[in-house]
Formats: C-alpha cells, structure tokens, sequence
C-alpha cells in the first residue's frame, strides 16, 4: 500500500489522520493486476493498445487461450487505491490517472468558459475511463443497436448484443434480478450505491407527482427515474482493470506493460505488424504475429491512428505522414453534451464532503460498506425523460442526473471564467447545493479528431463542436426546463428547500425564457464523456466506413479497433456499459479464428468446476471445450482439486 502517493492527490481525506484507515478498508479488494516489469517476447500473437474498458476485457479473454500470447500496452500508471472510493471520482480528475484534455475553442458553445475550452476528462491507467466515471449502469435503448444493423453494421442488433451484456453483468441487488433482465456470475459488479442523499426521498415523490415511472432503465421500458444501479463491489469501484485484468494477472501468456506510451501501429505493405512505444526512457518496436488491437478510446484511437498513417490523405500528408489508408478516421466524432443546472439547499444540509469527513462517516464505511463513500460522484437518482412531442415515445430525447456537489467541483471542473464563476456560483459559497446535470442523448452535431502534430506526445485537437445542429439545442432548451420543474416541485422546496440559483449568467442579463435558457446552456458545457464515432463502424461499401462489422480497419490486414470509437451512434445512455459489451462481443470474433493444434483448451485454476474456470473455455470449441471441463471437473472432485 503506497501511503504517499494515495496521500498526493487532492481529496478531502489528504492528509487527514483516517487515511491510513480507510486505505485499510480497500485493501480488501485488488483494484489492479500485477503488471510485467519487461517484454518477454520479442513478438506476441496479440497486441492491445490501451487497458481501459474495452481493451482490459480483450486482453483477459484473449489470454484465457494458452496457445496465444498477449501483449496489453497501458500509458498510464496502475490505479492508487484511493480511486477505490466512488465518491471520490471527481478527485482524480487532472492528476497522473486522466489525460488532462480540453477541447479546442468552441464555435457555438463555451461562451463562460475560459477561452471556451470544454474539460474533457478521460482515464489513463489500468482501467482506463472506467476509473473516472460514475460508474452508472446502463446499457442504452435496445433500439440503439437495432438502428446500427440496419445501416450497416450487421451483427450488432439488440438480439445479438444483449448476450453480452449479461456476460459481463454479475448483480448483486435482489429487485433488480426479480425482474428477469439481469444476472449474475459476470466480471463486472453490479449494485446500488448504499446511501441516500436528503434530497431523495422529496425528488422521488416530485418525479411521482409530475406523473413519470420508477423504471428499470435497462428492462422493458427506458422512459423514467432510475434509483440507479452502478459498477460497485461492496462499495467499492469496480473498474475493467479489477474486473477483468485481475483474475487474468497470473497467466503466463499475458505481459501488461504500464507507462508503455504507444507512438504509433507498424504498418508494412498494407498489414501491422507490430507497434512501437517508449517505455523506461527507450524505445522499442515489438512484432504482432496475429493481430494489432487498438483500444485507446474515441480520442486517443483517431490520434494513434493517425500517426500510423491512417486518416484523411490531404490531413496526414500535409503533417509528412505516410498514408497507408484513406479513411475517414477522426470524423463522425459526438459526445453527449451537457449543462449543469444549479439549486440551492436549505442551510441545515451539509455539503456531501462534510458529510464525508464525519468520524461516524468512516465507521459506517467500515463496518458496512455503506454511507457517504458509497455515493458515486453524488449522483442519486437518474432520469430518462422525453421532449413535448417525441420523435419516438419509446426512446428518450435527454437524461437528468441529481448530484450533490461540492461548491469546489463548480470552481475547479466546470472550467467556468472568473466572471462566470462568481456571477453565477459565487453568492452560494457557503451554502450546500446539488445540480441537475442535463445531458441530450441524440447529438446531432458533428466534430472531429485530430492531431495536432505528427510528434505522438502532442495532444489531440478535439473537437465536439457542441450545438452547431439546432436541434441540439431544442433538446437541452428542453432538458432545462424539466430539470428546473422536477427540482423545484413541492416535495422538493418543503423537503430540502430546493430554489434554483437564479443569479443570471453573465453574458445573458438581457435574455428571459427560452432565450435565457438557450444562453445559459451555451454559456455552461460539459462533457459527460461519452465521446464515440471515431472509427465509425459500418458497411464496408460505405465510405465513411472505418471498421466492418468485425471490426476490422479498412484496408490494412491484422489491425482492428476495439472501444467506443466504432459506435456509429451514441446510445441512448452511458457509454461504459455499451463499451464492455463491445469489448466481449470482439473478443469472440477474434478467438473464433483461433486454431489450436495440441493445447488444452482452457485455462488452469484450481477448481475446474468453478463458474469462473468454465468461463475460460474457448469459444470456438463450444461442446467439445465443455465436455472436456465437466471430465475433468469430475477427475478433480476425484483427486480432491488439483
């Protein structure tokens, strides 16, 4: 347990004397693999760049194959154990974890913000996002996965996506698994957080009031509220890295590299063959004698990319790039885009980081793993909500999240101008406040990816060119409203004095109504970091075609992508869940090509009639794989285990 450097991060608990008790407490759970200290091969059968929600699950099913080698490259370090602490996420937000991104200077947005540049936060670690993120689950609108089949990318239709996303689904919470939608016995841990902000109970019955369901957003019906379930295992975070890399650490055939910074896919005559990074202050080139999978998320998979030579011609030339595919890689690039809307508590609730730091705080956490800690990013409640006159009544337009935060999230995260700032936050210092975070679900608007440069260690010009569809902008008009309706409605003003903090936004004294709302909108952006659509997956006869529905690259042979980045749409939701789900469904495709000629086709572990061990068998041998694991599941009951 490295104590100073969970110490080094600014947190409410930094340097505070219940530190080295409530690191105590998560140690309990590994948050993280081992991780190699050098390359063991000179050439592996599979190279995966990036260990983050899509790549880490890749990585463990590939090598529950003994006749394959596997090679994850992470540019991050190893979680600290303090992310651990789902209230906490925000925390880790511009520290060694995140890549400390922003966008470029929007066009039709960012008008409070500081050279209206959007905070875009995005993981780097073992874990990847899935260490900053609500960890909110859901799996979006099945009709999401219809619409991608139906232009273009066969195979992914809710019928064929759905086994996987109870793959990878192990939930703990009896109400949600009496409904017939969920399961249990995945990698990825399911419950709802243990704690109940005071503002709860009175929103529920505003919600009620107003005429919308307490729904289970991920069964029959996605329009409502949703007492939310997220990726917790025993009140802690559940990240990919513990949910998948850590069972995987002690396979022989898997090497994961940490602080290994991939500069580029090695491409010769049309096919990768390998990778090149720095890792330890060198650089190295290792040989893929199967395949090359980049996992590096919407963002940072257009950007390696890129510098391998495959993206816009004109683009990469004028950078002195070789161009090895003209594709379209870098476009198609949205993201759900957000405003947070403020309310005012009564003076009697604490602000949720007080809470935190009550001495009772930490008991409750460690005799229960219940409380304040549990909370994740304060969010309490979720909603799934439609305009007046939806397109689609059974696919909603805006979703709404009920957060507590503390005044310093505003300050620091928001990114808002000095100005904007005090003018709009500033009066309520001293007081505890909670947002209404509301985020549209079908972006219209269109931005890109780019590099900047064709040095790798550059960042990225990003670009989600938020509201430049007007429709857009409609939705969040609207998305506002509601939130403001929901917020302020009876059960919430007399159970926690809810009123919205009206101090006008500068910039849009002289607006009132929707127009007032529009600027507010404008002015405030968030991401929710969801970004996708920058490998657009697709018909391969279409030429905004990335990948094919194998998610193969155009092209180029033995180099696919595998990570949000292929979603030709954003689902209707968070996107966390959707990219496990593609990183399962990618990792049958890869191993159903796998053919091996004298290995037995599992992975040891000392209980071969566990779930976890049958879960290992490879897919491609289907009955036969499962006949051998009952046969010797039988010889180990004999032989007292082995």
């Amino acid at each position: 347990m490295d104590f100073a450097r969970n110490n080094a991060y600014d947190s409410p608990v930094q340097n505070n004397p219940v530190l080295p008790l409530l690191l105590a407490i998560l140690a309990s759970q590994r948050n993280s693999p081992k991780v190699s200290e050098s390359l063991r091969h000179k050439e592996y059968d599979y190279i995966i760049v990036g260990a983050g929600s899509a790549g880490s699950v890749v990585a463990s099913r590939l090598s529950e194959i003994l006749c394959v080698n596997v090679l994850l490259l992470e540019a991050g370090p190893t979680p600290p154990l303090l992310n651990d602490v789902p209230v906490l996420s925000r925390n880790f937000w511009g520290t060694d974890i995140d890549w400390n991104y922003r966008t470029v200077p929007q066009k039709h947005s960012g008008f409070g913000l500081v050279n209206r540049q959007v905070v875009w936060p995005s993981g780097k670690g073992l874990g990847g996002s899935s260490l900053l993120n609500a960890m909110i689950y859901v799996r979006g609108n099945t009709k999401n996965y219809d619409d991608w089949a139906a232009h273009g990318a066969v195979g992914w239709s809710w019928s064929d996506v759905k086994p996987y996303f109870l793959k990878l689904e192990d939930n703990t919470d009896q109400e949600y698994l009496s409904d017939g939608y969920h399961v249990v016995g995945g990698p990825i841990s399911v419950q709802k957080p243990r704690y109940q902000a005071d503002f709860k109970k009175p929103l529920i019955q505003s919600a009620q009031q107003l005429g919308y369901k307490i729904v289970d957003v991920n069964g029959p019906s996605q329009i409502g509220f949703y007492d939310l379930q997220t990726n917790l295992r025993n009140g802690q975070r559940c990240s990919t890295a513990k949910g998948y890399l850590v069972p995987a650490e002690n396979r022989t055939n898997l090497d994961i590299l940490v602080n290994a910074y991939v500069r580029k896919v090695v491409i010769e005559n049309g096919v990768a063959v390998g990778v090149q990074f720095d890792y330890k202050k060198e650089t190295y080139t290792v040989k893929a004698k199967r395949e090359v999978i980049v996992s590096a998320g919407a963002v940072n998979t257009a950007k390696v990319l890129q510098l391998s030579g495959i993206g816009p011609r004109q683009f990469l030339e004028s950078l002195n790039i070789q161009v090895h595919a003209d594709l379209h890689v870098g476009d198609n690039f949205h993201d759900h885009c957000c405003c947070p809307v403020p309310f005012q508590q009564s003076p009697v609730i604490q602000d949720i980081y007080k809470k935190g730091l009550q001495p009772s705080t930490f008991f409750e956490y460690r005799q229960n793993k219940t409380g304040v800690f549990t909370s994740v990013q304060g969010i309490s409640m979720v909603s799934f909500l439609n305009n007046p006159y939806p397109e689609d009544p059974d696919i909603p337009d805006y979703q709404h999240y009920y957060v507590e935060i503390p005044h310093e999230y505003a300050k620091k995260q928001f990114g808002c101008t000095k100005q904007v700032y005090d003018g709009t936050y500033g009066p309520y210092t001293n007081s505890s406040m909670f947002i209404c975070l509301a985020q549209i679900l079908h972006t219209k608007s269109r931005g890109t990816v780019r590099i900047s440069s064709n040095n790798p260690y550059d960042p990225p010009l990003i670009d989600p060119n938020y509201y430049e569809d007007p429709r857009d902008v409609r939705d969040i008009v609207n998305a506002i409203k509601t939130c403001i309706r929901v917020a302020t409605a009876p059960p919430m003003v007399q159970g926690v004095g809810a009123t919205f903090l009206n101090n006008l936004v500068p910039g849009c004294e002289k607006k009132s109504g929707d127009a007032y709302i529009e600027c507010f909108a404008r002015s405030i952006v968030t991401s929710n970091s969801h970004p996708v659509g920058t490998a657009k997956m697709g018909d391969p006869d279409d030429p905004y075609t990335v990948v094919d529905p194998e998610l193969r690259v155009q092209g180029i042979k033995n180099l696919r992508v595998v990570d949000a980045s292929i979603m030709p749409t954003v689902p209707t939701g968070n996107t966390n869940m959707p990219t496990i789900m593609i990183g399962e469904k990618a990792s049958d495709m890869i191993k159903s090509g796998i053919r091996c000629k004298t290995q037995i086709p599992f992975v040891g572990q000392n209980n071969p009639k566990s779930p976890a061990y049958e879960n290992q068998v490879y897919t491609s041998y289907g009955t036969l794989g499962t006949t051998v694991v009952n046969l010797l599941g039988t010889i180990g009951d004999l032989l007292g285990g082995f």
